[in-house]
């Protein structure tokens, strides 16, 4: 088997770990928590994310820091037009949206700065 048929069977298989809607939305009752995710201008609505908020090092010239960039992982779906500024409250802490990567599978990464 070529390498690009192999990557090509192993793209396959991870998608269908998750395949559908109903299936994300399983996922994220089971393992997620409410957020209200307010547009920018809009009204607020409550969907399910769940909350990443890794820790990682930053290196600034000779000196490292260490950083936190919380992750709401969600489904895109349940806010297709989110934006840069729009604002998502979890677990009574309000956060910003900095940037918005949607995965082509139905499942969004939304980087979030805490206000």
């Amino acid at each position: 088997m070529t390498l690009l048929k192999r990557q090509r069977s192993e793209h396959i298989r991870r998608r269908r770990m998750v395949e559908t809607a109903a299936d994300r939305l399983i996922m994220l009752n089971d393992f997620g928590v409410d957020c209200v995710y307010t547009p920018s201008g809009g009204s607020a609505v409550t969907i399910k994310t769940i909350l990443l908020n890794d820790y990682y090092s930053v290196e600034t010239g000779s000196v490292a820091v260490e950083v936190n960039q919380p992750i709401a992982v969600i489904r895109t779906a349940d806010a297709a037009s989110i934006a840069h500024q729009d604002t998502m409250v979890i677990s009574s802490i309000t956060y910003k949206v900095v940037n918005v990567r949607p995965d082509g599978t139905g499942i969004s990464e939304i980087q979030l700065e805490q206000q």
